[in-house]
C-alpha cells in the first residue's frame, strides 16, 4: 500500500514516463529527464516555475 501511494509524488516525463532527475543549487531546483523530453525549472525565492517541454 505504500509503495502505491510513494509513485503517485513520484516526478516522471509525461512522456516516456522515466523518473525525473533531480539537481538544487542555491537559486533553483532542475527536473530533467534523461532522454531530454522534460525540464522543469522552479525559482523558490522568486515564486516562478519554467516547463520546458519538447514534445509540443
Amino acid at each position: 500500500m505504500f509503495n502505491v501511494l510513494k509513485t503517485l509524488f513520484e516526478n516522471k516525463c509525461p512522456l516516456c514516463n522515466e523518473k525525473l532527475h533531480v539537481h538544487n543549487d542555491a537559486l533553483c531546483a532542475t527536473k530533467a529527464c534523461s532522454q531530454c523530453h522534460y525540464k522543469e525549472e522552479s525559482y523558490g525565492s522568486l515564486g516562478v516555475r519554467i516547463v520546458y517541454d519538447t514534445t509540443k
